[in-house]
Order: structure tokens, then sequence, then C-alpha cells
């Protein structure tokens, strides 16, 4: 890519999508010529399902986006209740980690499942996976059961996700797409807040995946053994073991395992191994090809992508990193109950959605990415500096809030514009890469920021806290050094925050001062 001021018409002539081949079906008679109808519509002008089908579509795909955002969050509201309740509270981590652990770990095998395969029944089938691991979370007798259950639900959380855009792309025209899939991301951020709500509609939304979701084939003509065996099946392996061992060794180390435990050491030494092991075979291409190697190591090499990763790793982080440990405050050091905490985040995630949206529209207007991401940064860096300064048992709720906004400007402005940027700077080839590229970075920094986090809050609090058992039963002098130690957790988990932010303003000032041509499209979650 050139270093000049623009980008070439050329280079950036389709609007955004998730790629999908021409979409067509072996399979017989009607769905032969649904799928062959939606093909050829989809290309022009017109929408290929119309009226109160379509309604019907938009709603049950939204609706899976708001239990998307429930299950991704919900455990940052009951942490403390989840605690009382099953106890071990040197798992807490685990109950904020497994959702992105279970979420990273089949993206890629998801992402190429959804573009080799029927994408209704991939959908339907990813949508049955989450809801037995919230059915699991909701009924788990003990803490493993309940985090096991959060790794389920993330598997097909992510499935959703990536369902919704794979469908939108595939079924809008070229004019309105840009609008309902942006609605995803607004769907997601609803559903943090309102998911106890619409939760239960989930079951109700399963004869619209069965009856109206068209059967979608994005590959013709190719047998299933064929599709089969040009998957990387060894990256998809390495790459899920990557993220299991790194987990286990963060999370288990200090709270159940000492540090200088061999099997601390083991899993450590492990981690390490797996990680080069991956790498060496994405980069040379063993057991795999260029084409078809589960992780696009080659955008990483482009300054733009790399900087685009950086900063969407270190945003993603911050906003889960608040989500999680600011309703902690609350139900430790104010005694308020998880749907209390909730209610206190309002703040913090209406205005990261409603930033989101108005940085979409910012871009399509002044098509120069540089400058939104150098003002994120600066709002997250001070606002991140601010919170870890002030965040005291004696500091006023509506200072809280305040600073609360500022985070939320700061996260809201770079949440979801990496996508659009960076299907806008590569060819349109690798549009399909550079937005896998984007999904990694985002999910992948959940599960580092929650899994650095909880051992940074497990470590102070647990060992502030270790003479302290019953602290709910605890009163006077006792409770308020129990608060005091739990805030010093608190705070120490939020430098994550002023570090990311300082991330992000560090990758903006070596980004390319270009301007972006093409119809731009914010997706995201």
């Amino acid at each position: 890519m050139s270093t000049t001021e623009s980008i070439s018409d050329s280079t950036i002539a389709e609007p955004m999508t998730i790629p999908i081949d021409k979409i067509s079906s072996r399979v017989e008679n009607k769905e032969v010529a649904e799928v062959a109808e939606i093909s050829e519509k989809t290309e022009g002008d017109v929408r290929p399902i119309k009226g109160f089908r379509w309604i019907l579509v938009c709603i049950s795909l939204y609706i899976t986006c708001f239990l998307y955002g429930l299950d991704t969050t919900i455990a940052a509201d009951v942490q403390g209740s989840v605690v009382e309740a099953l106890g071990h509270i040197e798992q807490l981590a685990w109950i904020g980690a497994g959702f992105p652990l279970g979420s990273v770990a089949v993206i890629v095998p998801l992402t190429a499942a959804f573009t080799n395969f029927n994408l209704k029944w991939t959908f339907i089938v990813t949508v049955i996976i989450f809801e037995v691991g919230s059915v699991l979370c909701g009924a788990a007798p003990n803490m493993n059961a309940m985090i096991i259950g959060r790794v389920i639900a993330g598997m097909g959380g992510t499935g959703i996700y990536l369902g919704c855009l794979n469908y939108f792309s595939s079924l809008t025209t070229p004019k309105e797409r840009g609008t309902y899939i942006t609605l995803i991301g607004f769907c997601w951020g609803i559903g943090a807040v309102l998911g106890p709500v619409v939760g239960v509609i989930g079951g109700a939304l399963t004869p619209i995946y069965l009856f109206l979701l068209p059967p979608l084939h994005p590959v013709k003509g190719v047998s299933i053994r064929t599709r089969l065996l040009r998957l990387d099946f060894v990256g998809f392996i390495l790459g899920a073991a990557v993220w299991a061992t790194f987990a286990l060794a963060l999370t288990m180390a200090g709270g159940q395992w000492p540090w200088n435990d061999g099997r601390t050491i083991a899993m450590f030494v492990v981690f390490g191994v797996l990680v080069i092991g991956y790498a060496l075979q994405q980069r040379f291409c063993i057991f795999t090809t260029p084409e078809t190697r589960s992780f696009p190591i080659k955008l990483l090499f482009t300054r733009t992508h790399l900087l685009l990763y950086v900063a969407m790793s270190a945003n993603s982080a911050t906003m889960f990193v608040f989500l999680y440990f600011f309703p902690i405050y609350f139900q430790f050091v104010h005694n308020d109950t998880a749907l209390e905490a909730a209610v206190r985040l309002l703040p913090y995630v209406i205005i990261t959605v409603t930033f989101n949206l108005a940085a979409g529209r910012l871009l399509s207007k002044v098509k120069r990415y540089m400058p939104i991401y150098v003002i994120s940064g600066v709002f997250l860096t001070i606002g991140g500096s601010f919170m870890v300064a002030y965040l005291k048992p004696s500091t006023s709720i509506s200072v809280i809030y305040g600073l609360s906004v500022l985070n939320a400007v700061g996260t809201g402005l770079t949440l979801q514009i990496g996508y659009a940027v960076a299907s806008l700077v590569v060819d349109p080839k690798d549009i399909g890469d550079a937005i896998s590229l984007q999904n990694f970075s985002q999910i992948g920094s959940n599960l580092i920021s929650l899994v650095i986090a909880g051992q940074i809050f497990q470590s102070v609090a647990v060992r502030n806290l270790e003479k302290s058992t019953l602290f709910q039963q605890l009163s006077g002098e006792l409770r308020n050094q129990a608060v005091h130690a739990i805030t010093q957790a608190i705070q120490q988990a939020l430098i994550l925050l002023p570090v990311g932010g300082g991330v992000i303003l560090l990758a903006a000032l070596i980004m390319k001062r270009e301007r972006l041509f093409g119809e731009i499209v914010v997706v995201g979650a």
C-alpha cells in the first residue's frame, strides 16, 4: 500500500463485507432455485427477501446478538453472587475468562465452517451450543460446572456473531448493508444491559431459524470431502491449544498452584512450545497451504494491519476489564446486588454504544481514521489514569460515573472502526483475512486482559483477605479493612485501562495519515 495521502479507488472498490463466494447449492429443487435467486439479487440493488419474512429474519438474528451480548457480560454482574453461592474465590478469574476462551479457541475453525458449509445449519448448530452452555451455567452445582458452561457458551457465542455477519453480508444490497451490519454491534450493546429480559426469547426463535433462514451455500460444485481436506486442522488444534494453555497457566498460577509449583512451570513451558510450533506451522505452511492456513499471518507484516491489530486488542482489553471489575467494586464496596451492579454499568454501556455509532458516521464523513484513534487513546489514557487514582471507598458515586463516561467515550470511538479500516486498506481478495484478523484480535484480547486482570485481582485480594473468610459477616473496622483490600486489588487490575489507552495512542501516532475511499461500513460487537 502506498504511503501517500490517499489510497487509489481501484484498491478499495468494494464495500466492506465478510466475503462469501457466489452463493449456490448442490441440493435439489426448491433450495437450488432459492439460493440461485439470492445470489443473483444480492449482486444488484434488490434484496432477495422482503416483507414480513424479512422482518422475522432480522428479529431472529438481532435477538441472537442480544443473547451474545448478554452472555459476554452477564458474568460481570453476577461474579459476587456466584462466589457467594459456589465459593472458590480463587477461581473467580475463570468466570470472566471462560467465555472468551471458548470463543477464541473456535473462531478460526468456525470462520472456515461458515465459508465452506451450509450457513443455515452451521448457524443453528452454534445457537444450540450457545444455549447448552447457558443452561449448564444456570444449573451449575459447583464452580467447575459453571466454568465449563461458560466455555461452551463462548464457543456458541462466537458462532452466533459470525453467523449474523455472514447472513447480513449475504442477504442485503451494498447500499443498505452498512446499516444492517452496524446494528449488530448496537444490539450487542443493548443486550449487554437488557439481556436478562430478552434471554427467555431465545427458544421461541427456533421456528424462524428452521423455516425462514435461507440455506446459503458459499461453495459451488465442491464435495464435502474436498472441503474438509483443505481445512487447516493442524492449525485449528495448535491455535486452540495455545489459548487453553495460556489461560490455564495464568489463571491457575498463584491461586490454585504456587508460582514455583512443577505444574505451573510445566504449563508455561508447554504454552511456549505450542506458540513456537503454531507460529512455525503457519509461517511455513506445514500441513496446509498459504491459501488455506488458519491464521492470516501475512497481514501482520504490513504496517497498517499490525497497528490496527494492536489498537483493536488494546481497545477490547480496556472495555472488558472495565465491564468485569466495575461491578465487583460496587458489589463488595457498596453492598450492591447483582442487578444493582448491572444498573451501575448503564452510563458506560450507553455512552460506549452511542460513540461507537457516532464513530462510524464520523469515519464515513472525514474518511480519516488516524485522528479518531488519537482521540480514543487520549480519552482512555486520561480516563483510565483518573479511575485508577480515584477509585476508593470514599470517592463519590457521581465522580466514579463521570470517570466511567470518559472511558466509555474512548472505548466507543474505536470499538468497531478497525473492521471498516482494515477492509478498505487491503486488496479486495484479502478482505476476509483482514476481517478475520480483527475478530481474532478482539476476542483474543478479551481473554488475555481478563486472565491478566484476574490474576492481579486474585493475587492482591486473596493475599489481603486471606484471614477474612466471611466477608459479608464482617463489621466495623474489620469490614473497612476488607473493603480497602478489595478496592486496592481492583485499582491494580484497572491499571490495564491507562495502559491500553497509551497503546492505542502510540499506535495511532504511527499510523499513516491517509484518506479512505469507498463505502465505509462499521461492523463488530
